[in-house]
């Protein structure tokens, strides 16, 4: 809802594409379908209210709520954004997505990553440290084949 989410995706994308081909798409604009095309997904999510999903990436959820078996043939990781001083929902965001993509049957690639405001820390080298391990790993383990049998 900030442009948060975004700017880290940007930033990822700035430090790691250079040798790598990533695709920057924003919730709002993917239809559920699309997720169909896709074999590696990175969530990054702001928390919004009391622990929901944003505004924008609220109707790509749902949709993938009711239609679930969508989900189960990717390999995904997570970053989620929060504040730690909203101790009950911090970072609850992110976790939504993830408890919906392992409920899918996805493949969880790499631990979640809980990006908090009230650190004082550097978020991007966080982050970009982070997508490089999740990348290292997504390269060294291929994706799973259907047997040709």
């Amino acid at each position: 809802m900030t442009g948060t989410a975004e700017m880290l995706a940007e930033d990822i994308i700035e430090a790691l594409g250079g040798e790598h081909e990533f695709s920057l798409q924003l919730a709002e604009n993917v239809q559920a379908e699309a997720l169909q095309s896709v074999q590696d997904l990175v969530v990054i999510s702001s928390t919004y209210g009391k622990g929901e999903v944003p505004d924008p990436g609220r109707k790509l959820f749902q949709a993938l709520q009711a239609n679930p078996e969508q989900l189960a043939h990717l390999r995904y990781a997570v970053i989620s954004l929060g504040d730690s001083v909203y101790h009950e929902t911090f970072a609850q965001g992110g976790k939504h997505w993830r408890t919906l993509l392992q409920g899918a049957g996805a493949r969880e690639m790499h631990p979640p990553l809980l990006l908090d405001a009230s650190a004082d820390t550097d978020a991007t080298a966080i982050a970009v440290d982070w997508a490089g391990a999740w990348l290292a790993e997504s390269l060294a383990e291929p994706a799973s084949t259907a047997d040709l049998d």
